[in-house]
């Protein structure tokens, strides 16, 4: 499972990110798009090997209000759908 998401974050672009953002309702900006572009490039395979301890809340301030509250459910929605693919 690990090669696979690697091999996903190493293909990501930022349209995919745009994409599954509206998707969810999300509309980001072109600061939050290269925030959260850049950190899943950087950052995704360590949050998802230890989700349970990620602090999402350590990156409200890269997010408007109503982004960040929409972003929170949605990490704890995919959380909870993905565990038993993730320990």
């Amino acid at each position: 499972m690990n090669n696979l998401i690697k091999n996903y974050i190493s293909k990501l672009t930022k349209e995919q990110v745009t994409s599954f953002a509206l998707m969810n309702n999300i509309v980001l900006s072109e600061d939050e798009l290269n925030f959260t572009y850049n950190f899943i490039k950087k950052h995704g395979e360590e949050v998802i090997k230890d989700y349970n301890n990620f602090d999402i809340d350590k990156y409200q301030n890269y997010y408007t209000k109503d982004n960040f509250v929409k972003i929170k459910v949605l990490f704890k929605e995919y959380s909870e759908k993905f565990k038993p693919f993730l320990n």
